[in-house]
């Protein structure tokens, strides 16, 4: 059966993924492939991206060969990996070997790096999506295919192993970033140097908020032997916040295979023989020369001696392109602002500092200004996962924001049952958007919940005082309007009427005013 049109038909099952059905096929020139069927939440986004995961080629990473849209589902043709998954490495409770740990990061860091170069995020990176090869290397999978479809499941009723290799920011609903990868990667090596997950828990959700809260133990005081270097990298890997990670793919590469380098044992020194009856000058000579050499080394490896180079010009390119180009050069991408700017796409860049040709040291940050204030229409996202939620929020250029749990005896658990601003509403890009999500029914010893007051329209400050003495925690989420008076609230979630425990938090959504007009263009 030819399942594209360019003729690949399908002649037997291939091991299923996280995010779709997979199937063995053959081409008309007798290559094969195999094909994964994806249903992504947004179909059209995820075809659009798709051309650029192609393009990325490396022998670290599965290439996609061709791909088909139909309808809600979008077929890829992808080369076959040989070689088992690291699931295999991962179920017995054994550590690996710390130069084998090293040696596999590396691997995966660098199918990282390829997609991080061009501005991709992988997206699910856990023991299942890494494939040893018969030669020994890692082969990463399925890139970008989790977040398509939604993203892992991080409710109450999930299995504790669903949120076992997901990133803070994943955990709290935020976009991911090539950061949300080195995470990810950093609790496979943890498992694989310790035998045991960084963080556990009874379910999905207790296991995700240990991710965002809870104190990682240092993997040495569970294996002594693993050496200091390596615990270090998977130390930083696992920061909580993702700027005091490694940044990206490529400075994971880097870190392991520059402090991972295997330490060099000096030969014992030999006894001098006899001294001679007339003591020589060139050997005090050349003791004073190896012991300069010594020393300036010593400082050059300190950086004293690093010198300046010209920084890169980064603007009127995207934030991606840009994040590369300064990696690729030796910089850091450092603080990004953004502010409007008319007839420029959004996250494009509008100035940096240093400011191009500068000259800097290597290792430094450029900060970044970019556009990043034009209106977007806030999709629905009720009936939603949270993950999916932050997902469809993240495609329509805003982000989630504050999260409240609130029982409910007709929504399952993990789902968003409410979320301000509303449907229709154009505000800022990069806004935030509120949402409410069920915990599913109400135990019977809960607390007695309470009616969410209803404070639309009335100023910000009447709507707090309203509230806070009816028992609940207020946000502010500010968003301008052209419509709406400053200071007025907007909208609210939960909305008016829903029961929420005492103590819990009511998002409110307050106008700023019109939005600021855009600078004008420079002459």
């Amino acid at each position: 059966m030819s399942v594209f049109d360019t003729g690949y038909r399908t002649i037997g099952e291939a091991p299923p993924g996280d995010a779709m059905s997979a199937q063995r096929a053959v081409g008309t020139d007798g290559t094969e492939a195999i094909v994964k069927t994806v249903k992504p939440l947004a179909p059209g986004s995820f075809l659009a991206e798709v051309p650029r995961l192609a393009a990325v080629i490396d022998p670290h990473l599965e290439r996609v060969i061709t791909w088909e849209g139909r309808g809600e589902v979008v077929l890829l043709a992808t080369e076959p990996v040989p070689g088992d998954p690291f699931t295999a490495l991962t179920t017995a409770p054994v550590a690996e070997p710390a130069a084998q740990v090293s040696s596999l990061g590396i691997d995966a860091a660098l199918g990282l790096a390829a997609l991080h170069d061009q501005g991709i995020v992988h997206g699910g990176i856990k023991p299942s999506t890494l494939i040893r090869d018969p030669r020994g290397g890692v082969v990463v999978v399925d890139a970008c295919l989790a977040q398509a479809a939604g993203g892992a499941d991080l409710t109450e009723s999930s299995p504790p192993q669903a949120a076992a290799y997901v990133s803070p920011e994943e955990a709290m609903g935020r976009p991911l970033v090539p950061a949300s990868d080195v995470y990810a990667l950093g609790v496979v090596l943890y498992r694989l140097a310790t035998g045991r997950l960084p963080f556990d828990g009874g379910n999905a959700e207790e296991v995700a908020q240990a991710h965002v809260g809870a104190p990682l133990m240092a993997p040495r005081q569970i294996q002594p032997d693993i050496p200091v270097a390596l615990e270090s990298v998977i130390v930083r890997c696992l920061e909580k916040d993702p700027q005091n990670r490694y940044a990206n793919g490529r400075e994971l590469v880097r870190a392991l295979e520059g402090e991972l380098a295997p330490t060099r044992v000096m030969a014992p020194p030999v006894a001098a023989p006899p001294p001679a009856r007339r003591r020589r000058v060139w050997p005090w000579v050349v003791g004073v020369v190896v012991a300069a050499a010594v020393v300036l080394l010593a400082l050059w490896a300190a950086g004293v001696f690093t010198s300046k180079v010209a920084v890169p010009n980064v603007v009127d390119m995207s934030l991606s392109k840009a994040t590369t180009t300064l990696d690729n050069a030796g910089f850091k991408t450092g603080a990004v602002s953004y502010q409007q700017a008319t007839g420029k796409a959004q996250g494009t860049v509008l100035s940096q500092s240093p400011a191009a040709a500068a000259t800097a040291k290597k290792g430094s940050a450029v900060d970044l200004v970019a556009v990043g204030t034009s209106l977007q229409v806030v999709p629905n996202v009720v009936g939603m996962t949270q993950s999916a939620a932050s997902s469809a929020l993240a495609q329509a250029g805003l982000q989630l924001g504050s999260v409240t749990k609130v029982y409910s005896a007709t929504a399952p658990s993990g789902v968003v049952t409410g979320q301000a601003p509303a449907e229709g509403l154009k505000v800022e890009s990069g806004s935030p958007v509120a949402v409410t999500v069920s915990k599913g029914p109400k135990p019977a010893a809960s607390p007695a919940p309470v009616a969410v007051p209803d404070v639309t329209n009335k100023a910000k400050a009447d709507a707090v005082s309203a509230l806070t003495s009816a028992g609940f925690t207020v946000v502010i989420d500010n968003v301008s309007s052209s419509t709406v008076p400053s200071g007025t609230v907007i909208d609210q979630t939960p909305s008016a009427g829903v029961l929420a425990e005492p103590g819990s938090t009511v998002t409110i959504v307050v106008s700023t005013g019109p939005p600021a007009p855009a600078p004008s263009a420079s002459p």
